[in-house]
């Protein structure tokens, strides 16, 4: 009996281990992501992941459930077809897709109703480009600041490449949390924006 004890909490312990982290769900329809319908496989890369993870497509659906330490930013690309990508937040719960959104989990609501909200602000400014981009400016600012240490952050600064100077956008990524800074899709923005603002005095000498 004692043996049977000790093999019984064994198990206990390596199914705890198998089970650490937030179990995530990514699941839809290439039309609701806005992939296109020739796509036959798509690619989830993160941080998180210790490599990229393959989806098939399988007659336009696609579905994948897998575990993560902690909730962080992935990219999900389009394999085949025309070439796509959207970022979205791996975190507990189901992950669908509404309008090319991601949405069904608090930070992917979080940032999809961001990004709907920030669509709205040119209707604003009808043929004023300028305060269109100071007031999305402005949102992001606000919105990073709100949720410095929520993986969103990172695609709301996605965001502001749209609006915001290359100044602008260093302004914002410096004034996130270091953890939104070190995030692997911030630091390629980084490196984006280096080249772009040492271009004109490479192009100079």
């Amino acid at each position: 009996m004692k043996r049977i004890a000790i093999f019984m909490t064994a198990l206990a312990i390596l199914a705890t281990g198998c089970s650490k982290g937030q179990k995530f769900t990514l699941e839809g329809d290439l039309a609701s992501a806005h992939f296109d319908p020739k796509t036959e496989s798509l690619r989830l890369e993160s941080d998180v992941l210790s490599e990229p993870v393959t989806i098939p497509v399988q007659d336009g659906k696609f579905s994948y459930t897998g575990r993560v330490e902690r909730p962080a930013v992935a990219t999900l690309k389009g394999v085949e077809g025309k070439a796509s990508s959207k970022m979205i937040v791996l975190e507990k719960g189901v992950i669908t897709f509404q309008d090319g959104l991601s949405c069904g989990t608090k930070q992917n609501d979080d940032a999809s109703g961001f990004l709907r909200s920030v669509r709205e602000i040119p209707k604003k400014h009808p043929g004023d480009r300028a305060a269109t981009a100071e007031e999305a400016v402005q949102a992001v600012r606000k919105y990073v600041a709100d949720h410095a240490k929520d993986p969103s952050a990172v695609l709301a600064l996605s965001i502001a490449r749209r609006f915001a100077s290359p100044e602008e956008m260093v302004q914002l990524i410096e004034s996130a949390a270091p953890a939104i800074q070190n995030d692997s899709h911030v630091q390629l923005m980084k490196v984006v924006l280096k080249n772009r603002t040492s271009r004109p005095a490479a192009d100079s000498e």
